[in-house]
């Protein structure tokens, strides 16, 4: 973190890294991963009974997405992944301005990130999905958790006003000089394999699986031998949610047989330690470097001269030996010290996958053949970040579904295409679904939907999907054996177009194949009646007999 802030951050606060790869990294690396709201799908393996609720809950996960400024959150999380790692915590609760303590009122699904070095993973584990417990610490006001305890029992009173404030706080702030604040270091674990007999009793009772583990809160205190000790502030709670847990892992490379996953810039540490040790010692020689004049002292009036003589200025100096002035430099690079700093900056960007083409700097000298192998390998790197980051995403956007799907209390308006396919009058999304089960449902972030994509490539791709369904739109009456819907969800994924198997309306189409032919000839509607009429050589018409047909039901509707 602090290679990636550098000394101007903070007055000093950085290290000092002339190359500053962290910094170079993540601010190319981070726009192709994060650069707009997500866009989701949600599918069904049973579509003839969730079709509906497939479609109200992506409207409501794509509404729920710009209320919330989801961008921005997961944007912090971003760089946490592109550094070392990144946390999620995806939570149900009351919305903003209806807020209450008693609970009361519209519910609203929500991520926030947890720093990952305030996050809690159970160190045995091999991997983060195989952890037995996970948590994280927050701050809090006693007297705010205090009010909080009076009006919810699950809270022990007393044991909270026997804590000391800010026992443990500072080393959460990296010893930040904060005044006295009174606070409080809550830990909250989350352990799935505790069972509540309460909890399940009502799973059965209603024939479901909303239990999902237990959360434990606990706060350190000072005991009598100065060593910290723990104690529950809160009964345990039942977890009500997804089987994942709240905690959403977002990690580059998986380390063998450990929990924490890891980035490249981590894996590259010592080659950037290297590769700016060597630019330092670079930029100090050159800070020493001075040119210097060393000349006769039999002759300071000379000297002095020299010292005050203006730019091309010409002496005239009687018996002057060539030896008298001599220049001498101190200091400096040398070729040797420029050659090492570059054998090291070529030796990490092979290392972090960064190249020329990928900063935008094309040199002469390089063919475009050269410059293809280097783009391509840089874009094969920059898609497996982006793949791990949309599969973590894909988890966040399912938990959140989670809650939209089972729990009643979400409400939130909706508008837009969504709300109107989903046939809703008045564009307000009621959870509390439950229509079939829930692990039917699908949800997958669109590939594409969260970077940025250059004006001419949106251009490009608006234009081929246009030409490809006025294509398509002719071929199927005539063609109706082809898989019309997969071949164009192919292609739609070929073309980062994912929804364009939905541009032609199966139901539209069936009518138009199944209604009567019209008879031949004349004009109703600006639309002919009959089908084209045959070529002067005696061809076969252009428009397929099945196209002729439609044509002419279209007409005789119209």
């Amino acid at each position: 973190r602090e290679w990636f802030c550098g000394q101007g951050y903070r007055d000093g606060y950085g290290a000092n890294h002339p190359e500053n790869a962290v910094h170079a990294y993540v601010s190319m690396v981070l726009p192709r991963i994060i650069h707009d709201n997500p866009k989701v799908r949600v599918t069904s393996a049973r579509p003839s009974v969730q079709r509906t609720a497939c479609v109200a809950i992506k409207a409501a996960l794509n509404r729920w997405s710009r209320m919330t400024r989801l961008r921005g959150t997961i944007e912090r999380i971003a760089t946490d992944m592109l550094l070392g790692w990144g946390v999620s915590m995806t939570v149900n609760e009351p919305r903003g301005h209806d807020r209450s303590w008693d609970g009361s009122g519209p519910y609203l699904p929500r991520v926030y990130r947890i720093d990952p070095e305030r996050f809690i993973i159970d160190p045995a584990a091999m991997h983060w999905e195989e952890a037995r417990f996970m948590g994280h610490v927050w701050v809090c006001d006693k007297e705010d958790l205090l009010r909080r305890a009076e009006l919810d029992e699950t809270w022990n009173k007393e044991a909270i006003e026997r804590l000391a404030t800010n026992n443990g706080v500072d080393e959460l702030r990296d010893s930040r000089d904060i005044p006295e604040r009174r606070e409080l270091a809550i830990y909250e674990i989350w352990v799935p394999e505790m069972a509540d007999a309460a909890a399940e009793l009502i799973d059965e009772a209603m024939d479901s699986a909303l239990f999902n583990g237990t959360i434990y809160t606990v706060a350190k205190y000072q005991g009598g031998s100065n060593d910290c000790q723990c104690e529950f502030i809160r009964q345990p709670l039942p977890y009500y949610g997804p089987a994942n847990g709240p905690y959403t892992v977002f990690g580059a490379f998986c380390v063998p047989n450990d929990p924490y996953p890891m980035s490249p810039i981590v894996a590259c540490r010592d080659q950037i330690q290297y590769a700016n040790d060597l630019a330092l010692s670079q930029q100090e020689n050159q800070k020493r470097y001075k040119r210097i004049l060393v000349g006769d002292a039999k002759n300071p009036k000379f000297l002095q001269d020299v010292v005050n003589a203006p730019d091309m200025y010409v002496f005239a100096e009687a018996g002057l030996d060539a030896r008298s002035l001599q220049p001498v430099e101190v200091g400096g690079s040398t070729n040797q010290h420029i050659q090492s700093v570059e054998v090291a900056k070529d030796r990490l960007d092979r290392a972090l996958g960064m190249s020329d083409a990928m900063r935008g700097n094309i040199a002469g000298s390089a063919s475009a053949t050269e410059v293809a192998v280097a783009e391509s390998a840089s874009t094969m790197r920059i898609a497996h970040l982006k793949r791990a980051f949309q599969d973590a995403m894909d988890t966040v956007f399912r938990n959140v579904g989670w809650y939209m799907f089972h729990d009643a209390r979400v409400v939130l308006p909706v508008g837009g295409e969504d709300a109107r396919a989903a046939g809703m009058e008045d564009p307000v999304f009621q959870g509390g679904l439950k229509v079939g089960t829930w692990d039917d449902m699908q949800i997958d972030v669109d590939a594409y939907s969260m970077e940025r994509t250059s004006e001419m490539l949106a251009q490009k791709r608006a234009i081929e999907t246009f030409q490809v369904i006025t294509q398509a739109a002719q071929a199927i009456p005539a063609m109706p054996w082809v898989k019309w819907r997969d071949l164009l969800s192919f292609l739609g994924d070929a073309q980062n177009v994912p929804q364009m198997q939905d541009f032609i309306d199966e139901s539209v189409l069936k009518q138009m194949q199944q209604a009567p032919s019209a008879p031949q000839g004349g004009m109703q509607g600006g639309v002919v009646s009959g089908g084209p009429a045959p070529s002067p050589t005696g061809e076969a018409p252009v428009v397929p007999a099945r196209a002729q047909a439609a044509i002419a039901a279209s007409a005789a509707r119209a």
